[in-house]
């Protein structure tokens, strides 16, 4: 419209109207005819105007809104990937307060009462979903008694770390890596690598009301330990559920020297012949047939150079004494035929291979000094848990155990500040727990353990009846009891 309104006034000054302009003028009508068109094509130029004054207003509109959408696609994609790092990894915390009130009784008959005793455990616990094929676990843990900067004696040996007595410092409990192969194959199989599932484990779930945490039998093995396990899973293969064989290696202790580092690199054993204790085990996991919610356990294990005192840094000193078999067998069964009864039953069974080698005069492995004769000793344990009332909130609880002279077990990391399953003698405990929710519980317990002979959990030397131990004797327990009252939240 702006050229035809352009080329009309071009048109009316030079007289294209009727050729030459002396021989046709325009009319005053055609004047006014032509000043219309003008003001029609003006008119029509503002209105094109307003129009695209409107659509550059929409387009800057849309702009605007484009800008907050991509805002709020970055804030989402952030969220998203947030949330995707959240499922591959996830946190829980355990923590656990106690109130022990102790009696010892010594050979001596010189009696010690510690009350008010107070102890915190915290653990921090942590799980990677990495792939589909591979998942990590890590469990960081303190415990201390409250306003005290005792540490436990052997709280620095590895196997002990984060599970007896210390100060308030953090240490690292477990760190696992899972790798499962042949997943949807005929026998599926996964390596566990790093520092073992090995503390808290059946049947003290029922105690704690958790769930299994590790992998053996508590009367066996507890405490930290850092090895590698396979596990074939034979449910496919045989046809029956829950069945899982396992293939497994420790290093009970490692010795390095300043002397024999190379560099950053560990070479193992350090002079004088003083060797690292390795760990090896079979076991085997299946269930009891038309029992659901059954674990039935068989093992079989292996400890080679046996390591007189883990915190003895010399290698003139400490000795290799021998080695030991450890076999056991377990049974427990949860919530049977939906009663709210649990039950379970483990036997321990060891055999003492000792070299001629003594430890300051203690003696060798289960042996006084000079006797290498092979010596043997087994243990039991058994126990029950009841609920009753609305969900089974209140829940009764007995256990009893028993060792031999020369039982003797891998338990010296036990979280239990008794170790009362190394007991050479009998140990009985009584509890009763309210479960205040899914998170909390609440248990109220008695244990008292009567010890028959001398160095309960302890491998080197001959134990010796505490009806002969001499009258004068004050480090040898006879008696031990405990009240106790203990708070266990996780989440």
């Amino acid at each position: 419209m702006r050229i035809r309104g352009t080329l009309l006034i071009l048109m009316i000054c030079s007289g294209v109207y009727g050729g030459d302009i002396s021989q046709s003028r325009p009319t005053i009508e055609d004047l006014m005819h032509e000043i219309e068109l003008l003001k029609a094509s003006i008119a029509e130029l503002k209105a094109e105007k307003k129009e695209n004054s409107k659509a550059i207003k929409a387009l800057k509109v849309a702009q605007e809104e484009n800008s907050a959408y991509i805002e709020e696609v970055e804030e989402h994609t952030e969220n998203t990937e947030t949330r995707l790092l959240e499922d591959k990894l996830k946190f829980g915390v355990g923590f656990k307060t106690t109130l022990d009130n102790f009696t010892k009784k010594y050979a001596s008959g010189r009696v010690v009462k510690n009350s008010n005793i107070w102890s915190n455990k915290l653990m921090l616990n942590a799980k990677a979903d990495i792939t589909d094929s591979m998942k990590f676990y890590a469990r960081l843990s303190m415990y201390k008694y409250w306003g005290s900067s005792y540490v436990h004696t052997y709280s620095s040996y590895d196997n002990m770390q984060g599970r007896v007595p210390a100060d308030s410092s953090i240490y690292v409990e477990r760190a696992y890596l899972d790798w499962f192969f042949n997943q949807n194959g005929k026998l599926p199989f996964a390596l566990t690598i790093g520092r073992q599932p090995s503390g808290d484990g059946p049947s003290y779930q029922f105690k704690d009301n958790t769930t299994r945490k590790a992998t053996y039998s508590a009367l066996l093995y507890d405490g930290a330990a850092d090895g590698i396990v396979a596990t074939l899973n034979l449910s496919k293969l045989l046809h029956y559920k829950k069945t899982y064989l396992r293939f497994g290696y420790a290093k009970g202790f490692g010795y390095a020297e300043t002397a024999n580092d190379i560099g950053n690199a560990y070479i193992g054993a350090s002079n004088n012949d003083l060797k690292d204790t390795n760990v090896y085990g079979v076991f085997l996991d299946t269930s009891l047939p038309f029992i659901e919610n059954s674990l039935v356990q068989f093992s079989a294990s292996k400890m080679k150079d046996i390591v007189a005192n883990p915190l003895d840094g010399s290698a003139v000193t400490n000795k290799n004494l021998g080695d030991m078999d450890i076999y056991g067998a377990m049974v427990e069964i949860t919530n049977l035929k939906n009663m709210n009864l649990d039950l379970f039953a483990h036997y321990g069974y060891v055999k003492a291979h000792p070299n001629l080698n003594s430890y300051y005069g203690y003696g060798g492995l289960l042996n006084s000094p000079g006797d290498r004769l092979s010596k043997s000793g087994d243990a039991f344990w058994i126990g029950s848990r009841y609920g009753f009332g609305k969900r089974a909130k209140y829940k009764i609880g007995l256990e009893y155990n028993h060792g031999s002279k020369n039982w003797v077990t891998l338990t010296q990391g036990s979280f239990d500040p008794y170790n009362k399953l190394a007991t050479r003698g009998d140990a009985y405990e009584a509890y009763v727990m309210y479960v205040a929710n899914r998170y909390l519980n609440i248990r109220l317990g008695y244990i008292r353990i009567d010890y028959d002979y001398t160095r309960s959990g302890w491998f080197v030397g001959e134990p010796l009846p505490l009806s002969i131990v001499s009258s004068t004797a004050d480090s040898d327990l006879k008696n031990l009891e405990s009240a106790y009252l203990k708070m266990n939240v996780k989440f």
